[in-house]
């Protein structure tokens, strides 16, 4: 996620979860060091100058998390960095979609197996669920004449991101037919508002079209509109995919949220979502992360894609600005994940 303020791509853990003042009516779209620093020299909120006071416990807040994050520390030992990559020191770092990293010591001679187990020890994805990806291409553990392949196989540098993409499903295209993506909320306690269903989809790294409570049908995709009850102050969105008649040059297909009026989603109670094929109902192929980044205005939830012969359903967790207004920022970060070889 990149911060509005500095333009720089951060963690979402680098975010503060509210806007600096409770008063605030936008989403928090600049990073706590940005924040923080706005308040102490100017003494109101970077993005829409509210008073701010340096004795505010959001603030102080904000100053803990910086703390957490970023220890102070004298470096004791600083290792002289060789020019060929197999005898570079430092580290690099293992991040996923949704915000969650750890960093490793550089070894070119650490295996992409070992790696492995460490995505699974320290970020608890499973082997089969896991695809490393590093400058766009997925990093095997062999070669194709079985070597066993590491890091300086892949020539990582110090301070490199190896993506954690998440497959959480893959079939063959003829055994996987229809699937929802359902999604309930209640209102905020401003009053009724809504958080959007929204699917996205993409020809390779072209943007084709968007599917929402405006536009109801699209080729093989329906959305159900609104449905509000306003007696039990709850909404709902539903959209199907029949994924059998999805036109091959549909390559990628998103499914976001975001809110419309309130400036997080934060702001709806107990958001419900449901992702799974029609005939099977209770297999979930998506997990619910929106509490971990409900700070956000928006969140890139899942998508599914086509990959040699098969539907693959991918999680992103992945916050982002951008809702029905104006689905630019959306758009930016999916083009992003895309140009990733996420």
């Amino acid at each position: 996620m990149k911060c509005w303020k500095c333009g720089v791509q951060k963690l979402s853990k680098e975010f503060p979860p509210w806007t600096i003042m409770e008063t605030c009516q936008h989403a928090a779209l600049h990073c706590l060091r940005c924040v923080t620093a706005h308040v102490e020299q100017h003494g109101n909120c970077s993005q829409c100058e509210s008073p701010v006071g340096l004795d505010s416990i959001r603030l102080k807040h904000c100053h803990s998390m910086l703390d957490a994050m970023f220890p102070e520390y004298k470096i004791t030992y600083e290792p002289t960095l060789e020019a060929d990559t197999a005898g570079e020191k430092g580290y690099i770092s293992l991040a996923m979609l949704n915000g969650d990293s750890t960093s490793v010591e550089l070894n070119a001679a650490m295996t992409v197996f070992k790696l492995r187990g460490i995505v699974k020890k320290e970020l608890g994805v499973p082997f089969e669920n896991q695809q490393l990806i590093y400058n766009g291409t997925e990093m095997k553990e062999y070669t194709e004449d079985q070597a066993t392949t590491n890091l300086g196989y892949y020539k990582v540098p110090p301070s490199a991101t190896i993506y954690v993409r998440r497959l959480l499903y893959a079939v063959q295209n003829s055994n996987l037919k229809k699937v929802v993506f359902d999604l309930n909320w209640g209102y905020p306690a401003g009053g009724k508002d809504f958080l959007d269903a929204t699917a996205i989809i993409f020809s390779g790294t072209e943007l084709v079209d968007y599917l929402d409570y405006r536009k109801l049908s699209h080729d093989s995709m329906s959305h159900s509109g609104d449905v509000m009850d306003n007696h039990r102050k709850k909404g709902h969105h539903l959209i199907t995919v029949n994924l059998q008649e999805v036109p091959d040059e549909f390559t990628h297909i998103f499914f976001t949220l975001s809110s419309y009026e309130s400036p997080t989603i934060s702001k709806f109670p107990n958001p419900s979502l449901k992702f799974y094929e029609k005939d099977r109902p209770d297999e979930m192929l998506c997990e619910d992360t929106v509490e971990k980044t409900n700070f956000s205005q928006a969140i890139v939830m899942c998508w599914i894609s086509r990959d040699k012969g098969k539907w693959c359903v991918y999680s992103a967790g992945k916050a982002s600005a951008g809702n029905s207004e104006d689905y630019e920022p959306l758009y930016k970060t999916i083009s992003d994940i895309i140009a990733n070889g996420l």
